[in-house]
């Protein structure tokens, strides 16, 4: 018998929100000869989190891409520069889902950002308002892929680990929260996810 979902928790930057990182990434990948889905984990990882969060400029990410990359001396920083700047922040197409989500289920974000970031957010897209929390590292004190701030956000929204769903778009963060009973989905295109919900959920 299967275990009654209670709790989707979702990540925000890559799944919920993001720049159209597919140009920067098949860019990327192209001109490093790198696998897509390797250059997406690289690029949109925790360096593009600390550069989201105002922790560094883009000059520190740039280099921080660059030496972990292989070829990532060939990326040119002012041709990175002007594609980024032209990719703005915007909903991607899992937004789209959440209304019919909260119908019958308690919908959370899990996002290793700060709360005055996600305050800034709020005033930008207005369904960071409709769901039922948001657990940042920040408050968590602690930064996914730890399973603390799994833990943590079980904690937050009243729930069982056999009772939540993870989508994250980082195969670190969905291997960690499996390791304490979640089933998880690691988001790689919105076709996979609404497949991925409509085997573990009624909808």
């Amino acid at each position: 018998m299967q275990n009654q979902i209670t709790t989707i928790f979702f990540d925000l930057f890559g799944v919920l929100l993001g720049i159209d990182q597919s140009v920067v990434v098949q860019y990327l990948s192209k001109l490093t000869n790198t696998p897509y889905f390797k250059t997406r984990e690289i690029t949109m990882g925790e360096p593009f989190m600390r550069l989201e969060r105002g922790e560094i400029k883009f000059k520190e990410y740039l280099e921080a891409i660059r030496n972990t990359l292989p070829n990532g001396n060939r990326i040119n920083p002012d041709s990175l520069r002007n594609m980024w700047m032209n990719s703005k922040i915007g909903e991607m197409p899992a937004v789209s889902l959440l209304n019919k989500l909260l119908i019958n289920y308690n919908v959370w974000v899990i996002s290793n950002t700060t709360e005055s970031h996600i305050k800034s957010l709020k005033s930008q897209f207005n369904f960071l308002e409709k769901v039922n929390g948001i657990v940042t590292s920040e408050r968590a004190g602690v930064h996914k892929p730890h399973t603390n701030i799994f833990k943590f956000a079980l904690a937050e929204a009243n729930c069982d680990a056999i009772n939540g769903l993870f989508i994250d778009d980082s195969y670190s963060n969905t291997e960690s929260a499996e390791t304490l009973g979640i089933i998880s989905h690691h988001y790689t295109e919105f076709d996979g996810l609404v497949d991925f919900l409509q085997k573990n959920l009624e909808i």
